[in-house]
């Protein structure tokens, strides 16, 4: 026999065996247990044995993360295949180094192979200037607000191509990711609804977070649809407003940013930052063209949906404030 080199374990420990629905279950004792550092839904392997016998290991060390860094020398077909070959080797992330002239490229070879590959999905990352992608199987990893900013992602990349002169036609790639996107939304709202507080005076309505949500989601798909429409204009008329047309993104994006901390700054520097818009907006005489004026009701159609923005805002601030979430 072995000799047992822990002296605060037993020898041999007895335990019943106890049916757990259509299988079988035993305990584990508490001190062994503790020192092999087991917790819920920690993974054990086990080895038979014999019909008798079985050895039971705690799970290996935490396997290492693998990633690969593809820079801007490698070519868009020389991407497709490292793609498809990390895919085959269950590696763990890729970033995907961008320049002005790939981005747009690269976004449709990873939408392209989303739909091929299961468990494939990406993001950009502005801050790096990288596309991440990685391989996953449950869609319930991604976050309410990972979508929204991937949307507002999109509407961004709309927005500059259209003032850089890059117009892209409708194409099917796009509008099938927009789609993809906002399905996924309104998914993870749907099967989160029990999560969300319950306002304590309207126990049999739905939550107002939930409808926040639903509102944001909504208006952030019609701004990408509204978007869609800008890249028919004349490009005088597109760069006259150019520099209006830019901050829109942005707000969006630093009231997503400001999404889980909504307080008196935050809310104070989106309403200044949304009447600044205004104001430069105002300031920017129209011309005669009736382009120029469709173009026009396009960016008022923008700007006043951020007053929607702002409401749901305020009322979370007052939840807050009073206690009711």
């Amino acid at each position: 026999m072995v000799e047992n080199t822990n002296k605060d374990f037993k020898e041999k420990y007895v335990r019943s065996v106890i049916k757990l629905g259509n299988s079988h279950a035993i305990t584990f004792p508490q001190d062994w247990t503790k020192e092999a550092k087991l917790k819920e839904k920690s993974e054990v392997t086990i080895y038979p044995i014999d019909e008798s016998s079985i050895v039971i290991k705690t799970g290996d060390k935490e396997k290492q993360k693998t990633v690969l860094n593809i820079s801007l020398e490698w070519s868009i077909d020389l991407i497709k295949q490292a793609l498809i070959s990390a895919f085959k080797l269950d590696v763990n992330e890729i970033y995907i180094q961008l320049s002005k002239k790939n981005q747009d490229e690269i976004f449709d070879l990873l939408t392209q192979l989303r739909g091929e590959m299961i468990g494939m999905d990406f993001k950009e990352l502005q801050d790096t200037n990288q596309f991440l992608v990685y391989f996953l199987t449950d869609t319930s990893k991604k976050t309410f607000k990972d979508v929204l900013m991937e949307l507002i992602n999109t509407f961004r990349r709309i927005i500059n191509n259209v003032i850089g002169g890059k117009n892209k036609k409708n194409n099917e790639l796009l509008l099938a990711e927009i789609d993809r996107k906002y399905s996924l939304g309104r998914r993870i709202l749907i099967t989160g609804l029990s999560d969300y507080p319950v306002s304590k005076s309207y126990r049999n309505l739905p939550v107002i977070q939930f409808l926040g949500n639903r509102v944001v989601l909504i208006y952030v798909r019609d701004f990408i649809n509204e978007s869609l429409n800008l890249q028919y204009f004349p490009s005088n008329v597109i760069q006259k407003y150019s520099d209006l047309l830019i901050k829109i993104p942005k707000l969006l994006i630093d009231i997503v940013n400001d999404y889980d901390n909504i307080n008196l700054k935050t809310i104070s520097e989106f309403y200044n930052e949304l009447n600044n818009l205004n104001s430069i907006f105002s300031k920017i005489k129209l011309g005669e063209t009736f382009e120029e004026l469709e173009l026009r009701n396009s960016i008022k159609y923008f700007l006043n949906s951020f007053q929607n923005f702002f409401d749901i805002g305020m009322t979370r601030l007052i939840e807050t404030e009073v206690g009711m979430v």
